[in-house]
């Protein structure tokens, strides 16, 4: 499909109502809004649109009640960014399949381990018992590195249901294996508000996670705190004791396949980002201590565009 760029007044629209119109289905004339830009002191718009040829806009602005003052053909030249966007697209439709095919063989792993541990009654020979143990663990890492990936490349909407704080994050804990070196400390209050469930189990069990592989084998503790605050924000903060975040490698801890592990996936904190957005709050760190803070809305406003803006 052609790209054009048009130019016109903004004939009382609002930024905000405009917004509106990006990246909705096209209308029956086949236009769609890529991108919109405003210069304020102009008063003036111009917009990046998708159409089947310059005469469908024409008839699209003129049904609008809109009198361009040009329309032109242009090239889109993808930023570095976009292109990214677009493999990393590509990269979780290819990984949701290949997952699925996964999981079966996996299963029967498992399964098949469990039957010979319950079979041999600890009659087993030492050297095989090992084995079998180093596979389940190995089956276990498998699995984590599966629902990272799953976690990343799921773009469900939210399912909002009033919940409180503390049971999202008592069942993220059960799941997780944690070791004796390290002490958890829970917070003492709770919070009740609307919030996907699952998705936010996702986030404690990713930050959790990382907490645990920050502090390695040394005695450690990690602090989970929950505040509501003034601006009716909840702030949820997991802390930790380990060594910190090298400042180098600090602004790009939340971009997608970034990883400092040799085992990891780069796509934990990744998929917290996701899921915190979604639910329209903020994700950031800081160090000394190690300190991740998520900021999520009390209310999450309703954004579904309309499909239209009636203009008079």
């Amino acid at each position: 499909m052609p790209t054009f760029l048009d130019g016109h007044n903004m004939k009382g629209l609002t930024p905000q109502m405009l917004e509106k119109l990006v990246n909705l289905p096209s209308d029956k004339f086949g236009v769609t809004h890529l991108e919109l830009f405003y210069n304020k002191n102009e008063d003036r718009l111009y917009c990046l649109l998708e159409a089947p040829s310059e005469e469908s806009i024409w008839k699209h602005h003129e049904e609008a009640g809109f009198k361009c003052e040009f329309i032109t053909q242009v090239q889109q030249i993808k930023t570095e960014k976009e292109l990214k966007a677009e493999k990393l697209a590509i990269l979780g439709e290819m990984s949701s399949h290949i997952i699925h095919d996964l999981r079966n063989p996996m299963s029967i792993i498992k399964n098949s381990i469990e039957l010979i541990n319950m079979k041999s009654k600890g009659e087993l020979d030492e050297h095989i018992a090992e084995r079998l143990l180093k596979m389940e663990h190995a089956i276990s890492q498998m699995g984590a590195i599966i629902d990272d990936v799953m976690n990343f490349a799921r773009t469900q909407p939210l399912k909002l249901e009033e919940n409180y704080l503390s049971k999202s994050l008592q069942h993220s804990i059960e799941i997780i294996q944690i070791p004796k070196n390290i002490k958890i400390t829970l917070p003492q209050n709770d919070i009740l508000f609307e919030f996907d469930n699952k998705k936010l189990e996702i986030v404690f069990s990713n930050l959790i996670t990382n907490a645990i592989q920050a502090i390695g084998d040394n005695q450690g503790e990690i602090i989970i705190r929950f505040e509501e605050k003034t601006s009716g924000k909840i702030q949820i903060q997991v802390q930790d004791s380990g060594p910190g975040i090298p400042e180098n490698i600090l602004p790009k801890i939340f971009e997608p396949l970034f990883s400092t592990k040799q085992r990891g996936t780069g796509l934990g904190l990744s998929s917290c980002k996701s899921i915190v957005e979604q639910h329209q709050g903020t994700i950031s760190v800081e160090n000394n201590p190690t300190v991740f803070t998520v900021m999520l809305p009390r209310h999450i406003k309703n954004l579904v565009p309309t499909h239209s803006i009636h203009i008079s």
